[in-house]
């Protein structure tokens, strides 16, 4: 915990002075320090992403932008107190039970970010893909040796950088400090908008601090789109006609979109925006690099310019197959793994809404709260316009890839404002919101243990739980819950890859040393498609191929 904790004081100070250099050259003006820190995230992980082209995210790149940001951080030192001031004062003013709170949940993301992961696909891509990233940057077609490093995203580009991979291989834990951010942030203005007869709907999000908490110990990229689109969504209603509230707001949802595209259709909640002329240029000023810093790396690593969609193969040597990526389209649609090719949309929209488990649950109160948010909301035409967005994306990702962890981000943004809405319409008086908010914060706790999860998912890995340990409060585990596997060398034509001794599933990885892929999936590519991965030169940071051989 006590690594954890300065690991995130290191963040915090390198990130602000980066915010405030943003904020002045894209004019956004904002005296809330959080805002100013995720600002410094989005100009951090865009300077990354460049970086990541022509060098390893290793010491030196880190280096680099540390010296950016400590002479950032003396030429703005005056703004720099300021935010400080503001940031304590704004804690400050908070009733106790509400500090209490933050406390709570603080020190749960400081233990939770401590223990092995948890979420299985850190074994299959999340720890590769941070590591290719720290060792060599972008690599031509590497999507090619292993199909899920194709996705690279931006979330893990950030990790990669700011990791110190050259100093220790235990610490891929930005979730974490990103979720303490954004909780205080939402307490804080909640604070300041709430009324003694009226609670703010973002008032609740320590209620619905379980949703985030199960990706604090993996760099998933879930948990920004989880925590930063209330944000978003607080920015766009609070807007006024002269304020940057909107364009910050746009400026993050970019950043998310660049992070993960399935939040893409939220987008339209900012059409109406744009009939502004500052705001058509703001939004073209900081949507286009990050779109060709987006289109690049998918060109790169893939082949794809708008991966994961097969649009515009390109001719270059390292695309990968079109029938592998429409292969593996097919497997994440979320329907795929369980129906046959050809399953009509009615049977397969059936089969998703009768799931069981933790998929059936989270689907049922994605389906309750978008169901009940139009009757507190229709009153306020801002509020329509994001239960519209909503809604729009919550359909788009129901067509294409309906996995639940895909529209967390709706449902808890749903539960935040029906919770909102009911706790009003009730008038239910403080003592039951203090209840409601200590009980959501103490909740987060049962995240460490597998209590009921047997009953919950069938899939034995999710079902596997770090334990707490003592020296956890000094030094935190590493990155993989399978830190002693061990992994034998396979000899494929050109191509020498190391593959995890004992299959504990075909996609995992693990924290194998590079190259890794499990020879089970290469086994299973060649049967299938009839191709197998092989250097394009002798040299890895030159990337990999796909070569056509006999199916056999």
């Amino acid at each position: 915990m006590i690594l954890i904790a300065a690991y995130w004081l290191f963040l915090f100070f390198l990130v602000l002075p980066l915010g405030i250099l943003a904020g002045h050259a894209l004019k956004i003006s904002s005296q809330n320090t959080i805002i100013t820190l995720l600002l410094g995230l989005v100009l951090l992980t865009c300077g990354f992403t460049l970086t990541a082209f022509f060098f390893p995210l290793g010491a030196e790149s880190l280096v680099s932008w540390t010296t950016l940001s400590l002479i950032s951080g003396i030429y703005y030192r005056r703004e720099i107190r300021q935010q400080l001031t503001n940031f304590v004062k704004s804690l400050k003013l908070l009733p106790s039970y509400l500090k209490v709170v933050i406390g709570i949940l603080t020190f749960g993301a400081l233990l939770k970010s401590t223990q092995y992961p948890f979420i299985i696909d850190n074994e299959s891509y999340y720890i590769q893909t941070i590591k290719w990233l720290n060792q060599y940057g972008f690599v031509k077609g590497i999507a090619n040796l292993h199909i899920f490093l194709a996705q690279n995203s931006a979330w893990h580009i950030l990790q990669a950088g700011t990791n110190l991979s050259f100093l220790t291989n235990k610490i891929n834990d930005i979730n974490g400090f990103v979720f303490i951010l954004c909780t205080i942030y939402c307490i804080t203005e909640s604070h300041a908008y709430s009324t003694k007869v009226k609670m703010y709907w973002l008032s609740f999000m320590p209620l619905t601090a379980i949703f985030p908490f199960l990706f604090l110990d993996v760099p998933s990229p879930d948990l920004p789109l989880l925590v930063i689109t209330p944000a978003i969504l607080h920015l766009f209603i609070q807007h006024k006609d002269g304020d940057s509230n909107f364009r910050t707001a746009l400026l993050l949802f970019v950043f998310l979109a660049f992070v993960k595209i399935t939040i893409a259709p939220l987008g339209i909640l900012f059409l109406g925006g744009l009939i502004k002329k500052d705001n058509i240029r703001f939004a073209l000023v900081t949507t286009l690099p990050i779109a060709l810093l987006w289109i690049s790396k998918n060109l790169v690593v893939s082949g794809y310019p708008l991966y994961p969609f097969n649009f515009f193969r390109t001719d270059t040597g390292w695309a990968i197959p079109a029938e592998l990526l429409d292969l593996m389209s097919f497997h994440n649609t979320g329907y795929g793994k369980l129906l046959p090719h050809g399953t009509t949309m009615p049977t397969k929209l059936f089969y998703w809404i009768t799931q069981d488990g933790l998929a059936g649950i989270m689907i049922k109160l994605t389906l309750a709260v978008l169901f009940a948010m139009p009757f507190s909301m229709f009153k306020n035409k801002k509020y329509r316009m994001v239960y519209i967005a909503l809604l729009v994306n919550f359909m788009a990702l129901l067509f294409t890839s309906p996995q639940f962890r895909f529209f967390l981000h709706i449902t808890l943004a749903g539960c935040l404002f029906t919770a909102a809405a009911l706790y009003n319409y009730m008038k239910a008086n403080n003592l039951v919101y203090k209840t409601m908010v200590f009980a959501g914060s103490a909740l987060v706790f049962v995240s460490f243990f597998s209590l009921g999860l047997t009953k919950l998912t069938k899939n034995k890995r999710l079902q596997e739980h770090g334990k707490l340990q003592l020296q956890q409060i000094l030094i935190p585990e590493g990155v993989t819950k399978y830190p002693d596997m061990k992994f034998v060398k396979v000899q494929l034509g050109n191509l020498e890859y190391n593959s995890p001794e004992y299959n504990f599933f075909a996609y995992g990885t693990a924290n194998g040393p590079l190259p890794c892929v499990n020879n089970v999936q290469i086994i299973f590519f060649q049967k299938r498609l009839g191709i197998i991965p092989q250097l394009r030169t002798n040299d890895l940071k030159d990337g990999f191929y796909s070569a056509t051989v006999p199916r056999n």
